[in-house]
């Protein structure tokens, strides 16, 4: 019965991916083996730049505009992996990789260059009727003012076989094991879980496994959270009092749980700090998604969102513990 349940999860899962928007729905991961192995961290990175877009859908779309042929060409002029025209790669096209190029034919600079221009042309079609993700896809093949003129779509058969294509091939390159599922359902809790305390006063040494608690030595009389408190009761709250924390940061960033990669940071993974002050992990927030965390910061703040961008400089050391 478990198995016949966990085979029909996936089968319901992966028909959600073909025929559903992609970057609704759970946070998604990409298959194991399904993005050659030399793009793979950046098509997950380009999958985080904003909430239309995921790996798999960036993978997607790249096999659509070029099969991953680096400097492919078509017979207009489009250049690239990404297959970007010249005037449009000059508002979009950046040196990703810090090569000291910026090229459509460098892959790294063409993947995420399609991230950043899916997103604008995400805010672009953004009130128009229909899926704002196929609209978006639709104005990467035809154009923002054919979208824009159509009010969807346009009733070009290039363009509406390009937006059933990309969408067909998502399910292909997302991962739907059993982990990558847990993870995604955990990771969810854990950020619900958190996102309820928000406004709630930071409170060094506060916070236990049934929510905020009073803090100690100066924070005697202040009901919230520490940053590690926080963590600890998200995690405990999401895993059904499966997983207990200990209240300290480091501790919860090298001991516990299970080491992730960046290119695979998912919602609800957590990420120890160190800036690199010689003090080690001295402070611990939960990657929320969108390129944001939730945290505690510090003594008269309060547990808040911030850029994930705000710790770019610090030393990560990033656990999951579903």
């Amino acid at each position: 019965m478990a198995t016949a349940a966990f085979l029909a999860l996936l089968i319901g899962l992966v028909l959600l991916l073909s025929s559903g928007p992609p970057g609704s729905g759970p946070p998604l991961a990409l298959r194991p083996g399904s993005v050659p192995a030399a793009y793979q961290a950046w098509v997950s990175r380009a999958g985080r730049v904003c909430p239309q877009v995921s790996p798999p859908l960036i993978a997607a779309q790249v096999e659509a505009e070029s099969g991953w042929r680096p400097t492919a060409r078509s017979s207009v002029g489009a250049q690239g992996m990404a297959q970007f025209m010249p005037a449009t790669w000059a508002s979009y096209g950046r040196d990703a990789d810090g090569d000291g190029v910026t090229s459509p034919d460098d892959p790294e600079d063409a993947i995420m260059a399609m991230a950043r221009y899916d997103c604008t042309l995400a805010r672009t079609v953004a009130s128009l009727p229909g899926d704002t993700i196929s609209n978006m896809l639709a104005a990467y093949n035809a154009g923002p003012g054919a979208v824009l003129r159509h009010k969807g779509i346009p009733q070009y058969p290039e363009t509406q076989e390009y937006v059933r294509r990309v969408l067909s091939r998502v399910a292909h390159y997302t991962d739907t094991s059993i982990t990558a599922i847990g993870a995604a359902r955990f990771g969810s809790a854990v950020v619900a879980t958190a996102q309820r305390w928000l406004g709630t006063p930071y409170a060094w040494g506060g916070g236990g496994p049934n929510g905020p608690t009073p803090g100690i030595g100066r924070a005697t009389g202040i009901v919230g959270f520490d940053c590690s408190g926080l963590v600890l009761h998200a995690v405990w709250a999401a895993s059904g009092g499966r997983v207990q924390l200990p209240h300290l940061a480091a501790t919860q960033a090298t001991e516990y749980g299970t080491a992730v990669s960046r290119d695979q940071l998912l919602p609800g993974d957590v990420i120890g700090i160190d800036h690199r002050d010689g003090l080690g992990i001295s402070h611990i927030v939960i990657y929320v998604g969108r390129g944001e965390v939730i945290h505690a910061p510090r003594p008269g703040d309060v547990v808040r969102l911030a850029p994930l961008s705000a710790f770019a400089s610090a030393a990560w050391t990033i656990r999951r513990y579903a």
